[in-house]
């Protein structure tokens, strides 16, 4: 598979959300860094301990730097990288993505991560907007496997997962930092097909 050479949509719209290929919107490029920077602040916290993320808060500048990065690295689809925006408020809500380190291209075969500010918590946003990255990745990445990591630990993101009709697949202990310098028991959750997908809306 060339890479390279497959389409991917620049905005992917579900039922509550909008997937936007970042500095696509019609935004002053100076303040798009400081919309995501919101997203990245409310509940920063959270990302450090689960996800492994720098102890210090990045400035508007570094995110802003990154969110041009990201816009290089999606065009040659070294990293898939999307915004999540609220359809309601148009607010940037978070960000979900194709992690390189999960991409194997010969297979295909991909992972998906995703993150919701604080604030917007439990209204499924993290679901839906993972479902929508499962559709791409089955009908356009013609995906043979999808995975989602999760610290076992970390309730809220396995439910995702569960949701969406992936299986556990099996457990690691270690092989992922933790901010505690303990092993994480690290679960990987796994799909074959899109057959054990909700039939929710989903359009690019």
């Amino acid at each position: 598979m060339n890479k390279l050479l497959i389409d991917l949509p620049e905005t992917i719209h579900t039922q509550h959300l909008q997937l936007q290929l970042q500095l696509q919107l019609q935004l002053p490029r100076a303040g798009w860094g400081e919309k995501v920077h919101n997203a990245i602040s409310d509940g920063y916290e959270d990302y450090v301990k689960w996800l492994n993320w720098p102890a210090t808060l990045p400035s508007v500048e570094t995110v802003e730097e990154d969110c041009r990065k990201h816009h290089a690295e999606f065009i040659l689809r070294d990293c898939i990288r999307y915004i999540i925006l609220d359809k309601q408020t148009h607010e940037v809500i978070g960000r979900c993505a194709f992690p390189p380190l999960q991409a194997h291209w010969t297979i295909p075969q991909f992972g998906i991560s995703y993150f919701i500010r604080k604030q917007k918590r439990g209204k499924g946003f993290a679901t839906e907007a993972s479902y929508a990255l499962a559709k791409i990745a089955f009908k356009i990445l013609k995906a043979q496997k999808l995975e989602i990591y999760c610290d076992a630990e970390n309730i809220a993101s396995t439910k995702v997962p569960l949701k969406l009709g992936f299986e556990l697949e099996y457990t690691q202990k270690g092989g992922w930092p933790r901010f505690d310098n303990k092993l994480a028991q690290l679960q990987t959750y796994s799909l074959f097909d899109q057959d054990s997908l909700p039939t929710w809306e989903v359009k690019w």
